[in-house]
């Protein structure tokens, strides 16, 4: 239960914003934050005070949510403001929409001045984190993405007790389906967002056993295509530019893609390393400099592996990203929007609506959100997994997060050494979606399908990811890779006018285009939980030394995620693919259940 607020008889009235006395209440794990002042991750500090308060409580807020904490397990907040002036407190506002009604025991210290003369404000909290018993299952799995959930679902259904332990507020993990703010019921993607209905059979099979909508990818018109020298040109999907500033640009563009499809058409899936060794030497870059080709055929390849990935290609070993689109067919066919393609189908309320529906199929009170595993423990008993919220006895764990992530968990035993190189090299991407929604689809006027490739940036690619039956019209934007990176560096309002006025004079160059109704956006690498999307990606070498321990066990210690899958690696399919196959090897070791 919450923190208990207390107001003893005889003492001023201090509501609504803190209460004299705060106590836990039953077993708590106590958390003790830093200072948290208005600074953000690249160090940029805003230069007035009202900007500050509101950048360091949300910073607050992201220590409490690494903590596996809440608000409401504040015991007390201190603090600390330069010059206070108490005829003029701009810290009251922010700090009730802080709290949410909740008052802890506070202290205010004005001071003369902070670490750095820079800082004008600063807040430390001390919180309670209550505790649940000793909750002793047969499997507990480690998130509660599509992975975990399809885990726990096929291991419930071969009768073994599971509990899913989720960092995060929700079910879902990098499907993250919002509604719209203006309250209609209209459903934008923030996180996953695309299926085939032939191909990705997993996915598509759960989707049809939940009897959820879907809506076919829009691909009819014209592609918006901007040159390495800022030229737009217009061709129809499924063809080719016919005419790029740099000469044979439009010839290189066609043959690095075929070089690059019949590449990947010779590695191995189940075996990458045998029949593609010599690719994990070099980066894609280099290798696509090796094929021939100028600055066109190199750009269109970081359009790819910034909207794949969200890295350069410089960043990525040549087998990893060949591999990387074997596992979903080809090259063409991962990137496709059509029939087969990584991009078909999209789901009408959204691709979390699968994970909430999954998660729905397991029995009740099985998942538990707002636990942050920081430790796995293996021993004689079990595996002593403790999370934010309380701790559990299990024969057997699943873990479904990103080989980066590994980090942020203590295993006792330490993981093997490979498996920690891969945790410490393999690199997650940049991918800010930004999603700009209309009144109507106005770029169809132009008979354009709403989407840009551009070499410039710093949206590479957009999409028309309209429910056009829910009266939803939207343009996702994809700021991805370097591009992406420096745009961030922004502030929110500025990113948001760069991306309109990205696509103002592009897609709607030459008309006169309406002003987005709102405008929604996710910074995966800025996600406490996910630290990038949409799955690691590795450098040169490191496969041909470690691909064979991506998906082995570490005593009773499984791992999952869509980056183990064979097909579909980085796709929803793939990560309920490897979920399916870490249920199968718990069950084998676990043998016949107790039912």
């Amino acid at each position: 239960m919450p923190a208990i607020t207390i107001d003893p008889h005889g003492l001023f009235e201090t509501r609504p914003t803190f209460s004299h006395v705060t106590s836990s209440a039953g077993p708590a794990r106590f958390v003790a934050t830093s200072g948290q002042v208005g600074a953000d991750v690249n160090g940029v500090v805003p230069n007035n005070l009202d900007d500050q308060i509101a950048l360091a409580f949300a910073n607050l807020q992201r220590c409490i949510d690494a903590a596996g904490a809440s608000v409401t397990d504040i015991l007390k907040l201190v603090y600390y403001i330069v010059d206070y002036d108490h005829k003029n407190r701009p810290h009251v506002k922010p700090l009730l929409a802080f709290l949410k009604g909740h008052r802890p025991a506070t202290s205010l210290v004005p001071i003369p001045k902070l670490a750095k003369p820079e800082f004008l404000f600063e807040v430390e909290a001390y919180l309670a984190v209550p505790q649940r018993e000793l909750e002793k299952v047969d499997v507990v799995v480690v998130g509660a993405g599509l992975s975990g959930l399809k885990a726990a679902y096929d291991v419930q259904r071969a009768g073994y007790s599971c509990a899913v332990v989720e960092a995060r507020d929700r079910v879902g993990g990098k499907t993250w389906s919002v509604d719209q703010s203006d309250g209609a019921g209209r459903t934008v993607e923030l996180g996953a967002a695309w299926i085939n209905d032939t191909n990705q059979s997993e996915i598509f099979g759960l989707v049809q056993a939940l009897g959820l909508e879907t809506v076919v990818q829009n691909t009819d018109g014209n592609i918006v295509q901007q040159d390495i020298n800022g030229d737009l040109s217009h061709f129809l999907y499924g063809g080719q530019p016919q005419a790029l500033a740099e000469p044979n640009g439009a010839q290189d563009v066609l043959a690095i893609r075929e070089k690059t499809e019949e590449a990947c058409q010779a590695i191995d899936i189940r075996d990458p390393v045998r029949t593609g060794g010599d690719l994990d030497k070099i980066t894609l870059e280099e290798w696509a400099t090796s094929q021939g080709g100028g600055k066109t055929a190199l750009a269109s390849v970081a359009i790819w592996t910034r909207v794949m990935l969200g890295l350069e290609p410089r960043d990525v070993s040549a087998l990893f990203f060949l591999d990387y689109c074997k596992s979903g067919g080809g090259l063409v066919q991962t990137r496709s929007d059509q029939k087969n393609g990584g991009q078909y189908r999209r789901l009408v309320k959204g691709t979390q609506s699968i994970s909430i529906g999954l998660a729905g199929l397991l029995k009740s009170g099985s998942v538990h959100l707002n636990s942050p595993v920081r430790i796995i423990q293996q021993n004689i008993d079990g595996v002593y997994v403790t999370a934010g919220k309380g701790s559990y006895l299990a024969k057997r764990v699943i873990v479904s997060v990103p080989t980066p992530l590994y980090k942020d968990i203590a295993f006792q035993p330490p993981l093997p050494a490979a498996k920690l190189e891969l945790s410490q090299q393999n690199k997650l991407g940049y991918i800010n979606k930004v999603i700009l929604r209309y009144g109507y689809p106005w770029w169809r006027q132009k008979n354009l399908c709403g989407m840009l490739q551009s070499f410039k940036g710093p949206v590479a690619v957009s999409r028309d990811t309209s429910v056009d039956g829910s009266g939803q019209f939207s343009l996702t934007c994809f700021c991805a890779g370097e591009p992406g990176l420096e745009h961030s560096k922004l502030q929110q309002s500025d990113r948001f006018k760069v991306v309109v006025e990205h696509i103002k004079s592009t897609i709607g160059a030459g008309m006169v285009t309406p002003e987005p109704l709102g405008i929604e956006e996710w910074e995966w690498s800025k996600d406490l939980w996910a630290q990038g999307c949409p799955c690691p990606a590795s450098p040169p070498g490191l496969m041909t030394q470690f691909e064979s321990a991506l998906r082995s066990s570490h005593g009773k210690v499984h791992f999952v995620g869509t980056e183990t899958s064979y097909e579909w690696k980085g796709y929803m399919d793939g990560a309920v693919r490897s979920g399916a196959r870490g249920a199968r090897e718990v069950i084998q070791t676990l043998g016949n259940p107790k039912l």
